[in-house]
């Protein structure tokens, strides 16, 4: 029998192609290695305010998807430290309207653009901590990133190209984003 998950950034034109590498991986580690795993591109929310919406994500997504196992609401934290209350409550909220299956949610620390940065071997000069703690690590850090491994001219800044080869240091991710690697793969395992 398969398992579906369906991901739901908040908006999927860039975000899809770190997010399903990333959850494909991390649903292997957590012993769902053959989990069919897609990112939601309808509705796409194009921001947060819009995917932290209960009934949205009740009516556009839970009703639409009722074959999915797992529906997994992964958004950027933003420098915000509400975030995580706020992903909670949303959880919690759509529990009654599951049916049996589960939400959950987790958020990039920063932004999503942490994940292909995680994977590479960091410039002469850059600070793990320092890139971590960035609130703009898409416009800094990953731009940079982009721009070294000449990738910045590609569709979406690259972003496809680079989280593949960053998915390679599958380890490294783990041990630099434990929170979205490791620990969501435990979360993982105890739920299902």
């Amino acid at each position: 029998m398969s398992f579906k998950v369906l991901v739901i950034p908040e908006d999927f034109t860039k975000d899809e192609h770190i997010l399903k590498p990333l959850v494909e991986k991390v649903l292997s580690d957590a012993g769902r290695a053959k989990a069919i795993v897609e990112v939601c591109r309808n509705p796409n929310f194009q921001g947060i305010s819009e995917c932290l919406k209960v009934a949205r994500l009740r009516d556009e997504v839970v009703q639409r998807y009722p074959m999915v196992d797992l529906f997994l609401l992964f958004v950027d934290r933003d420098g915000k430290e509400s975030r995580g209350t706020a992903l909670t409550h949303v959880a919690d909220e759509l529990e009654p309207h599951l049916g049996g299956r589960t939400f959950l949610t987790e958020m990039a620390r920063q932004e999503m653009e942490i994940f292909p940065v995680a994977g590479h071997v960091l410039s002469e000069g850059w600070n793990w901590n320092e890139i971590r703690n960035d609130e703009n690590v898409k416009n800094t850090w990953f731009a940079e990133l982009a721009e070294r491994e000449g990738a910045a001219h590609l569709p979406h800044q690259g972003r496809k190209k680079l989280m593949a080869a960053a998915m390679k240091n599958w380890n490294r991710i783990c041990q630099r984003c434990p929170e979205e690697t490791t620990q969501l793969a435990n979360r993982i395992k105890k739920l299902l």
